[in-house]
């Protein structure tokens, strides 16, 4: 069953104010809106899976652009080769490690 504008809209007011989901909450949002607790739970669970992809993502941006623009700190290693005097990237440097 798929939900109303209005339905969808006061979920997400909902979850702009939290996104934890408290078990009387979610009672009470069902009833107001005509929905099973479990419709709306599962939706919460849907809702924050997305949010956290956004976050992730953006941390991820970010980390990447700072790491772009500035050289590997406190690592004699990377900041000059012995052998040809070259500039390592981060990507050159073996103590440097992003999971």
């Amino acid at each position: 069953m798929r939900l109303s504008m209005h339905q969808v809209k006061a979920l997400e007011k909902n979850f702009d104010v939290g996104n934890k989901l408290e078990p009387e909450r979610k009672v009470k949002l069902a009833e107001e809106l005509g929905l099973q607790p479990r419709q709306v739970a599962i939706w919460f669970q849907n809702r924050h899976a997305r949010w956290k992809t956004k976050v992730l993502e953006k941390d991820y941006a970010m980390l990447k652009a700072n790491r772009e623009k500035e050289p590997p700190r406190n690592c004699s290693d990377c900041l000059n080769s012995p052998s040809d005097n070259r500039q390592l990237s981060g990507d050159d440097c073996p103590s440097v490690v992003f999971n």
